[in-house]
């Protein structure tokens, strides 16, 4: 009930245009960071944005837009900004700028005893798992009026630890991290092709990694639901924590979701490319074949190591390029909040 008098009282202050609808009290000041190269349509990127601040003002919010410098920047400027009173951070553009943003919030957490930053999404880039996830519309308006309707809620990133160039590498990743093809393919995709196709330049350059026919194996060790220990080797170890996915993967069902304790690893224990084709079929058509030598596990661990004489194997976290083997993928005990249904 005072939810809904404050609701009303803040509508008697807009005009008609500006619907009380959008106003949600968890948000009161935002820290909306932008990255100006991201995605498509970059000369559109500045009335994108000031529509989103018109919304967010006209619900009441105190905004502050930041716009990023270059590739990491935003995980300092983040971390700053988490620590000067903002209640909620508003990455605007794609999967890489959300990562940067819940890295900044993550390292300000680490610093201080507790910060409540809660972290949104308005999606502007070539990559948007993250936004498809959480029902988000693709135009920025839209997008932005529905963001102020949800709710902080408690999340568990997940976390990759790898090996950098100057030493051991830590990345925190919302939707999706891995190892082995998929980072090669992040590494190959080049930025020209995902402004021009968006996230069909992945599919493209998917096509044109399948001619190489071969990739490097490396060891793996997991755990399965019940903490029994198993390993292996594998061309492409994949975690996806998404529960929706976007466009061609819209009928995949991995029983996967932001809100569990795990993720689902899509182990590829071969260097076939046509097995990897067979299931991405698979998963694209609903038809959920099953696939040789290609699994689907429940876990919140594992740990991929080298195989002497292969050629140098890559992770990524949210489609951003990460270090080099050792990589170890886990669920962080440490939860922050995502603005979501």
């Amino acid at each position: 009930m005072r939810s809904q008098l404050l609701h009303s009282a803040i509508a008697s202050k807009l005009s008609p245009a500006r619907s009380f609808a959008y106003y949600n009290p968890p948000v009161r000041k935002a820290f909306l960071i932008y990255n100006p190269a991201s995605g498509r349509r970059r000369k559109k990127r500045k009335q994108d944005i000031a529509r989103v601040e018109e919304v967010l003002r006209a619900a009441g919010v105190q905004v502050e837009t930041c716009a990023t410098m270059h590739i990491g920047s935003a995980i300092q400027q983040v971390q700053e900004a988490a620590g000067r009173g903002f209640d909620t951070v508003i990455a605007c553009g794609g999967d890489g700028t959300a990562n940067e943003a819940l890295n900044g919030i993550m390292r300000a957490c680490a610093t201080r005893d507790c910060v409540d930053v809660a972290l949104g999404l308005v999606p502007l880039g070539s990559g948007n798992l993250l936004a498809s996830d959480l029902g988000l519309p693709s135009d920025p308006v839209e997008a932005a009026k529905k963001l102020l309707m949800y709710r902080p809620r408690e999340f568990h990133p997940g976390l990759v630890c790898s090996q950098g160039e100057h030493g051991p590498e830590k990345r925190y990743f919302l939707v999706a991290a891995g190892v082995g093809a998929d980072a090669e393919l992040m590494y190959r995709t080049e930025v020209e092709a995902k402004e021009f196709w968006g996230r069909n330049a992945y599919f493209l350059e998917m096509a044109r990694m399948a001619l190489r026919r071969r990739y490097p194996m490396f060891h793996i060790e997991w755990e399965d639901e019940q903490g029994t220990r198993h390993q292996g080797a594998a061309m492409l170890a994949m975690c996806v924590r998404a529960g929706k996915f976007p466009g061609l993967l819209s009928r995949v069902k991995l029983g996967t979701g932001l809100w569990r304790p795990d993720f689902c690893l899509l182990l590829f224990r071969t260097n076939k490319i046509r097995r990897f084709f067979s299931y991405f079929a698979s998963v694209a058509t609903g038809a959920n074949w099953k696939v040789e030598s290609v699994d689907a596990i429940h876990t919140k661990w594992f740990r991929c190591t080298a195989i002497p004489g292969m050629r140098t194997v890559h992770s990524q976290a949210d489609g951003e390029l990460l270090g080099m083997l050792p990589a170890e993928l886990s669920i962080e005990s440490r939860p922050v909040k995502l603005l979501m249904e």
